[in-house]
This record gives C-alpha cells, sequence and structure tokens, in this order.
C-alpha cells in the first residue's frame, strides 16, 4: 500500500512539475512574440529588414545571455565563503567578462549597421531598455490583481 502511494504521489509530481515546464516555455514564447513586435516598431523595421534584423539580433541576445548566465555562475560565491585571492580572482573575471559583453556588442553592431540604416541600430539600446520596463511594469500590475475571478465558479 505504501509503494502504491509513493508510487502516485511520485507521478502526480512529475506530470505537475512536465505542466509547469510547458506553461514556461509558452510564456517565454509569448514574451519573445512581444519583444519581436515592439523592436520591430521602435525600429520602424521594413518586412525585409526585418529578415535580416531578427536572426542577427537573436544570435546576440544568446550570445550575451550565455555571458551573463557565466558571470552570475562565477560569483554566486558569498563574501564570507571566499578567500582574498578568490576575491580578487572574482573581481577580474568579471571585469574580462565585461570586457568580453563589450565586444560582443561592437561584433554586433557591425553586423547590424550592414543590414539596417545605423540610426535604427542607435535605437536598439533605448527599444530593449523601454520593452523591459513595459514588461516589468505589466508584471507588477499583474502582482497586485488576483489571477482568478471570485466570481467565476
Amino acid at each position: 500500500m505504501k509503494k502504491l502511494i509513493l508510487v502516485t504521489l511520485t507521478m502526480i509530481f512529475f506530470a505537475g512539475w512536465s505542466h509547469a515546464q510547458q506553461d514556461k516555455k509558452g510564456f517565454e514564447k509569448k514574451i519573445d512574440a512581444l519583444r519581436v513586435a515592439f523592436i520591430t516598431q521602435e525600429l520602424d523595421l521594413s518586412s525585409d529588414e526585418a529578415k535580416v534584423f531578427w536572426p542577427i539580433y537573436d544570435s546576440y541576445t544568446a550570445d550575451r545571455k550565455t555571458l551573463r548566465k557565466n558571470k552570475r555562475d562565477s560569483q554566486k560565491q558569498t563574501a564570507k565563503s571566499i578567500t582574498a585571492d578568490q576575491a580578487e580572482e572574482m573581481i577580474e573575471g568579471s571585469f574580462e567578462n565585461d570586457t568580453k559583453e563589450i565586444e560582443l556588442k561592437k561584433k554586433y553592431y557591425d553586423q547590424l549597421k550592414s543590414v539596417i540604416p545605423v540610426e535604427k541600430v542607435a535605437k536598439l539600446g533605448p527599444a530593449e531598455r523601454a520593452f523591459r520596463k513595459k514588461i516589468l511594469k505589466a508584471a507588477k500590475g499583474r502582482k497586485n490583481t488576483p489571477r482568478h475571478s471570485p466570481n467565476k465558479k
């Protein structure tokens, strides 16, 4: 009987976990679609420009995400648990990572300006910040409202 209960609970857990993963992927796809629409509109990209812009931009964001993940992973140690030498190494690594991020921006800037006007490339940073701000504002507003209407049955 204990085995049956344990197996049932395990199946329920994995079913819930699987559903949560699908919800997360669906949510990420929605956010990406909103990001594409917002940035396309903010930069006023034509359909031809968008066709060449988005593969480059997606590659850039993937590379930037990898760099930032590496930076977070290297800084996971707390200040209490590291020696002075480790702290120095962590700080130097942070500087090196920042340098890599600047090099990445320069590399993709060169690629982007070859496919869209430089004026539109200049609008990209502000458009990214405006999108993040919009998403955070929407999330903050959603946080204060109930997910399910109390009147629904």
